[in-house]
């Protein structure tokens, strides 16, 4: 995971992981949701959010796996 901290109201950084070195996701939103967990906002289309459909649930496997990553990868960064 690759961080780029930001310094607004909303968000707290932008983060992009390679998954597998084959898939690239960009421009995930992180947001603090606590002192000690974080919430994240992937990328998505306007057409999809008119339709609510989202890219990657809160709760799949996949989610929790690129959580765990940009959690901890905003530790190593934050010492």
């Amino acid at each position: 995971a690759r961080i780029r901290f930001i310094n607004n109201n909303k968000y707290i950084a932008i983060a992009s992981v390679t998954l597998d070195k084959e898939l690239i996701i960009n421009d995930i939103r992180v947001v603090a949701n606590g002192k000690s967990d974080i919430r994240l906002i992937f990328p998505c289309s306007e057409r999809a959010l008119a339709r609510k459909q989202y890219n990657i649930l809160p709760d799949s496997e996949l989610y929790i796996r690129i959580k765990k990553a940009i959690f901890l990868e905003l530790k190593k960064e934050e010492k």
